[in-house]
């Protein structure tokens, strides 16, 4: 098996790095981890449905918060373009919650809850726009402190985000606060997250904006166009994935569908959170770094994707082995079925692990147009055989076999067009 020690790249700290984030996205998995048996007996499979399915729509927005400019930070060698970037990253989250605040006034989140068939998450729906407003400057911050090598204080946002998070679901859970307790508890989550990562910026009264002009944001904002206008519609794609399995699981199953679906995948992810965006952080850094230097990339990302691979298939068989029974003895019997679709998306997981750093390559390579083509294909297969399976066997577990299968085939394709592409 590869291990993280066998990634041989620039003499930079990349693997120090990489344990800093790793360490510290452990314990914030571990801690919603050991939650997770609370907060399935205080909340049922309904009202974790509600939960996730705010949670889908808050995701979906905060992809457009910034209009991914804040993947641009971490690029440019002038430090006055960064400064400007995240200048203009802010100031785009911050239109957009303008913008969703709006629509709230004006009563379209009673609208959206009855088109989801979730009359109760109307009342919450008013903090939408303050969450996807945190989404937005957490994102720019993830990739300001990448820039500037600030690992820990990422680390540290993980933590307190996740520490935040449970501590207000298990104490809301345990006054009755019903699906609300989760929503609420996400947004002190955010809250905590933010403060972590910015401190440092706090302390020094955010001096970096000094270097930021109308002028500076303007010349940013055309230098780095391509993040609008393809990566943003790419990275949407892909939300709108998540959001959209939710809806079409609500209409051809239930609510508790959505709920199953959503504890099942929040668990099966936890490696891609642990170590998969620690490796993205770092290695985006690094390449850039390389690109700019003119260094190949390839051997690189070839070692990033046997990495990945080797670490995910122990986790990969036990959830295909046990999946049902963990699920039972962790979260009780009422979650069983969670357990079979775990068991039935465990393929899917696999590749899903190994992809979601590799993310970040496209953008580093220019290949950004034919990425996001990718993710369109890659939105049709899935939720393709997510209806027919549906249709032919009105069984979710059989449907997400076909479509483990199916997304295997397409994810194999990808990194074979990925690394032809790197140099």
């Amino acid at each position: 098996m590869v291990s993280l020690s066998s990634l041989r790249v620039p003499k930079s700290g990349f693997i120090r790095h990489i344990i800093t984030l790793v360490t510290g996205a452990a314990v914030a998995q571990v801690v919603p981890l050991l939650a997770s048996p609370l907060i399935t007996r205080l909340y049922d499979p309904h009202e974790v449905g509600i939960q996730a399915v705010y949670v889908s729509w808050m995701s979906t927005l905060a992809v457009l918060a910034t209009a991914r400019y804040e993947m641009a930070i971490v690029l440019p060698a002038e430090e006055s373009r960064a400064d400007n970037l995240m200048g203009l990253s802010l100031l785009c989250a911050s239109a957009l919650a303008l913008l969703i605040g709006l629509v709230v006034l004006m009563g379209g989140h009673s609208h959206i809850a009855a088109h989801l068939g979730a009359p109760e998450l109307e009342s919450w729906l008013v903090l939408l726009p303050l969450s996807v407003w945190l989404a937005g400057l957490m994102q720019a911050w993830t990739n300001w402190n990448n820039r500037h090598r600030r690992y820990q204080a990422n680390a540290n946002g993980r933590m307190t985000q996740s520490f935040g998070m449970a501590g207000t679901q298990v104490l809301a859970g345990w006054l009755g606060a019903g699906a609300g307790g989760l929503i609420l508890g996400q947004l002190a989550g955010q809250i905590g997250s933010l403060l972590a990562q910015s401190w440092q910026d706090l302390k020094a009264r955010f001096g970096w904006r000094r270097g930021v002009s109308r002028q500076g944001m303007r010349e940013a904002a055309l230098a780095y166009i391509e993040f609008p206008k393809i990566n943003a519609p790419h990275a949407l794609s892909t939300a709108l994935l998540d959001s959209a399995t939710l809806a079409v699981l609500a209409v051809l199953a239930s609510t508790s569908a959505v709920g199953f679906y959503g504890l099942m995948m929040r668990v099966l992810k936890l490696p891609a959170a642990l170590i998969g965006q620690a490796v993205a952080q770092v290695a985006y850094r690094e390449l850039a770094e390389a690109r700019n230097l003119g260094k190949p990339l390839r051997p690189i990302l070839r070692k990033m994707m046997l990495t990945l691979f080797g670490m995910s298939l122990f986790p990969f068989l036990v959830i295909q082995i046990f999946g049902e029974p963990l699920f039972t003895l962790v979260f009780g019997r009422n979650w069983a079925e969670a357990g079979r679709y775990a068991e039935a998306m465990s393929l899917y997981i696999l590749f899903h692990f190994v992809a979601s750093p590799l993310g970040m390559v496209p953008p580093v390579i220019n290949r950004q147009r034919f990425a996001f083509f990718l993710s369109l294909v890659q939105a049709v297969l899935f939720l393709g055989s997510l209806w027919l399976g549906f249709h032919l066997w009105q069984d979710a577990v059989a449907t997400f076999q076909l479509v483990s299968v199916v997304m295997a085939g397409y994810f194999l394709a990808y990194f074979t067009w990925l690394y032809k592409a790197a140099r």
